[in-house]
């Protein structure tokens, strides 16, 4: 399977580029941290002296946005920035900067001095996901953008994608703008806002690039259509819902099987303003019957969602484990979806029969995985510890950090939730 597979996403983007930032920072003189021989960002800098050393040197500019809760950040910061061959990159075709999003108590002189400016471009931008990588050329343009941690590799191959005007999104959405329309065109513009994560431009582009190839059940056509359908209207939706066989030719069945659960949900859930909680009983039978014949083999999984998300609404957890039992009986949930029942008792319930019913979707979430997921034994061990059974939970938990760290995480992962343990702390 080729990587396209393996891009998923749901964030929303828009285009915006501006010369100048409103909102400058205030701090006086330009720095650079010293990092080794890794990436050099600038400090105590205006946006205003970016942009003139950018256009005095001719250089790009790469403003990483991130937030101090953020893991992905943090890899990157810890593990990628400080390489030699990431720095040697970076520095010689960009001026460096880091943008803190979020704010916190501890936040230092320099940070705060951002918080104004951290906001703008947090609104201007649309930043929603982290880390963020904007790129603006030397003129103090918006060309690029590009999102999440990678090792390093990946990484400079972002940057390498900001200086060809080629595979720049938002050069290549200008030229959308003025007229361009030929298919290859279509298609790679259409793979750039996947990439982008511009759930708008997905939409846009892939409609005009489907509108004009006459063979849309090719092998890639298929695979950019699942990748690219955001909605229950679009036309890529019916396409794999009445070619379900040849769709999963190029897709995993359980992948397909979830995509078009989630999009059936979005659509008959989420996008309507339904008080779901004070349906009577045959209103929820109307409502049930009607899903079930519009979608006979994904009504039963995405009737569940609904049920249990209202019954969480209303507190009403027996009737959540009632759902999520029988549901359990008539098919196997996925390990996802058993996580997050269990981990939505342990947040927010507290009687013990019913956490003991949490504990066993729990544990099956993650017995007999190909690769097991340390979160889904995090809530595992949560779950214990908040039954009482201390040494069981803390066994555990110390199973989850130790996989988690094999499996490339920071080296302290899950140290927090240990260390509550340790001093019998609430880690609910």
């Amino acid at each position: 399977m080729n990587n396209l597979l393996q891009i998923r996403s749901g964030f929303r983007k828009r285009l915006t580029v501006k010369m100048v930032l409103t909102g400058i920072f205030i701090l006086i003189n330009i720095s650079l941290q010293a990092q080794g021989k890794g990436m050099q960002f600038i400090h105590n800098s205006s946006w205003k002296r970016i942009l003139e050393k950018a256009k005095a040197e001719n250089k790009y500019i790469f403003v990483d946005c991130f937030t101090t809760w953020c893991g992905p950040c943090k890899y990157m910061s810890a593990n990628v920035f400080p390489l030699e061959e990431v720095g040697n990159f970076y520095n010689s075709k960009f001026i460096n900067v880091g943008i803190q999003i979020d704010s916190t108590a501890s936040d230092n002189a320099e940070v705060r001095a951002l918080y104004a400016d951290a906001s703008f471009i947090n609104k201007e931008y649309h930043i929603i996901a982290y880390p963020t990588y904007l790129f603006f050329n030397p003129k103090g343009e918006l060309v690029h953008r590009e999102l999440g941690s990678s090792e390093a590799t990946k990484f400079i191959s972002k940057g390498e994608n900001a200086l060809d005007p080629q595979k720049q999104y938002y050069t290549q959405v200008r030229k959308y703008e003025s007229g361009q329309r030929d298919s290859a065109f279509l298609r790679n513009l259409t793979l750039l806002a996947l990439y982008a994560d511009d759930d708008s431009g997905i939409s846009k582009y892939s409609h005009s690039y489907f509108l004009i190839n006459p063979n849309l059940l090719t092998k890639d056509n298929m695979e950019l259509i699942y990748e690219t359908t955001r909605s229950a209207k679009d036309t890529g939706f019916h396409l794999m819902l009445n070619n379900l066989s040849l769709f999963e030719s190029v897709v995993p069945k359980q992948e397909l099987h979830r995509a078009l659960t989630w999009l059936i949900l979005r659509s008959e859930y989420y996008n309507y303003k339904i008080e779901w909680e004070k349906l009577d009983k045959k209103e929820w039978e109307n409502f049930e019957n009607t899903l079930s014949k519009k979608y006979p083999l994904y009504a039963d999984e995405v009737l569940v969602q609904i049920e249990t998300t209202t019954y969480a609404f209303k507190k009403d957890w027996a009737s959540y484990v009632d759902v999520v039992g029988n549901f359990i009986k008539r098919q196997t949930p996925s390990n996802e979806n058993l996580n997050n029942y269990a981990w939505t008792l342990f947040q927010q319930c507290n009687d013990k029969a019913i956490l003991e019913k949490a504990l066993g979707w729990s544990k099956m979430s993650f017995t007999n995985q190909a690769k097991v997921e340390p979160g889904f034994i995090d809530t595992y061990a949560n779950l214990l510890y908040k039954l009482g059974r201390k040494e069981e939970a803390l066994e555990w938990e110390t199973k989850a950090q130790k996989i988690a760290i094999e499996q490339g995480n920071e080296k302290n992962w899950g140290q927090d939730v240990i260390d509550k343990m340790n001093k019998g702390e609430k880690t609910w």
